[in-house]
C-alpha cells in the first residue's frame, strides 16, 4: 500500500516540476513597446509646458526602445535585469531634471501608475521595469 502511495506521489511531482518554468527575459510582441510608449504619455492635466512635455516624451520613446533592445538582447537573463534596472535609474534622474518640482513629478509617476496596471497584465515582463 506504502509503495504505489510512494511512486503516485513521484510521478506527480515529475509532472508538476516538468510543467513549471521560470519566466525568460525574451522578446515581446511588436506592440510591447508602442503600448509603453502610450502608456507613459504625460496627460494633459498635468498642465505641463510645451518643453518639459516633448522631453518626457522624446524620454519616453527611448526608454522603450532600450527596454526593447535590452529584452532582444543575448545576455543572460541576471545582466538583462541588471541593464533594465541601470536603464531605470538613468531614466528617473532625466525625469527629474524636467520635471523640476517634486509634486508635478509625483502627480506624472501617480499617472502612469495608474495606466501601467492594465499594461502589467497583458505584458507580464512590465512587471520587471515598473
Amino acid at each position: 500500500m506504502k509503495k504505489p502511495l510512494n511512486y503516485l506521489c513521484f510521478i506527480v511531482f515529475a509532472f508538476v516540476s516538468l510543467t513549471i518554468q521560470a519566466q525568460d527575459i525574451k522578446l515581446p510582441s511588436p506592440d510591447f513597446s508602442t503600448d509603453l510608449v502610450s502608456a507613459l504619455k504625460p496627460g494633459k492635466d498635468l498642465g505641463l509646458s510645451s518643453g518639459v512635455s516633448s522631453a518626457v516624451e522624446k524620454e519616453n520613446k527611448s526608454f522603450a526602445s532600450d527596454i526593447v533592445g535590452i529584452m532582444g538582447g543575448s545576455d543572460d537573463d541576471a545582466t538583462k535585469k541588471l541593464k533594465i534596472n541601470d536603464r531605470k535609474k538613468q531614466r528617473d534622474g532625466v525625469l527629474g531634471k524636467a520635471f523640476g518640482s517634486d509634486t508635478a513629478l509625483q502627480s506624472y509617476r501617480k499617472d502612469v501608475k495608474k495606466q501601467i496596471a492594465p499594461f502589467k497584465r497583458k505584458y507580464k515582463m512590465a512587471t520587471l521595469i515598473f
